[in-house]
């Protein structure tokens, strides 16, 4: 049985923050109207659990969560889109930066910022920026990009009651789409890395939010007759993705699909790490070459699959 994106990703945080205690949950229209566009549905107060409907300032909203984490409580701030976290870099940066450097007499609370990255294009000037991987960079804090029900169920069952700081990015491009049960066939213990197939003749790792193009693509790599490891990497800081590069090492043929846009790709990054360790791998990368992340574009991002194919065919030959 399938559901659509936005209402399986509803039910798994809801469910997950409905059974939290010492915790604020907040945000603009966060238990009314459109329920930000239905991202904060089925939201219930408890005896420990506070829902609170917040006004249009998010640099307050951000202060307020990095406040209660520092004082051992948490909270869960629901923002309609990642545009709007702008205007809490400074808190991202600096606040968090003291955090990170100041030792605690009790244990941090648990600070989650739940948001949508509006990356179909054409939604209007507000509507534009997909750089979740800027904002982890500038801060050090992780991000997880929740792609389907087996990854969404282990990001927010994992990270949400962990001390410190997250953001939990939902797809808006892939809202009405229908998912169907997957499984995870391994993950890094910081899940920086999840890994969704194993194979042994071609290893794919997909960026944001591709790993339905990876799906795509390993199935048209299968009715050639090979197999293929599966990978979708989040941007998590000192990442743990020695798994995907031991798995591209042994097969020794590398395909990096990245969806994001944006100068602070991972994929750049992940590929430095799997030369280093294995220098021999054969890679292509098929990237989203709209490069700014502020800029509306139609986001026409196709693979190539004929070009994809022909590469491995002359790795393989």
């Amino acid at each position: 049985m399938s559901t659509s994106y936005l209402q399986t990703m509803n039910k798994i945080i809801s469910d997950h923050v409905n059974q939290m205690e010492n915790t604020l949950v907040y945000g603009e229209n966060v238990d009314r109207g459109s329920y930000l566009s239905g991202l904060s549905k089925n939201l219930m107060a408890g005896p420990t659990r506070l829902i609170k409907n917040v006004g249009n300032c998010e640099y307050t909203h951000c202060g307020v969560g990095f406040g209660l984490m520092m004082s051992g409580h948490n909270a869960v701030l629901f923002v309609k889109q990642l545009d709007f976290m702008m205007l809490g870099i400074d808190h991202f940066v600096s606040t968090y930066g003291s955090i990170r450097a100041t030792k605690y007499q009790k244990p941090l609370g648990s600070f989650t910022i739940i948001t949508a990255i509006y990356d179909q294009g054409f939604q209007g000037p507000q509507s534009s920026f997909r750089g979740l991987n800027e904002i982890c960079s500038m801060s050090g804090a992780s991000g997880f990009l929740l792609q389907e029900i087996s990854d969404a169920e282990k990001i927010v069952q994992d990270e949400m009651p962990k001390p410190g700081f997250r953001f939990i990015a939902l797809s808006q491009r892939k809202a009405s789409e229908s998912l169907v049960e997957s499984t995870i066939f391994n993950a890094a213990p910081d899940n920086s890395v999840i890994q969704f197939q194993y194979g042994s003749d071609i290893t794919v790792v997909c960026f944001g939010y591709a790993l339905s193009y990876g799906r795509h693509l390993i199935s048209v790599i299968k009715d050639r007759g090979l197999t293929s490891s599966l990978f979708s990497v989040n941007n998590v800081r000192d990442p743990k993705w020695e798994i995907a590069i031991k798995v591209a090492s042994a097969s020794q043929k590398l395909v990096i699909i990245d969806d994001t846009r944006g100068t602070t790709s991972l994929a750049f990054r992940f590929l430095a790490d799997a030369l280093e360790f294995d220098p021999q791998i054969k890679f292509q990368i098929v990237r989203n070459r709209e490069n700014q992340s502020t800029s509306v574009s139609d986001e026409n991002f196709e693979l190539d699959l004929g070009e994809i194919l022909k590469r491995i065919k002359n790795w393989i030959d």
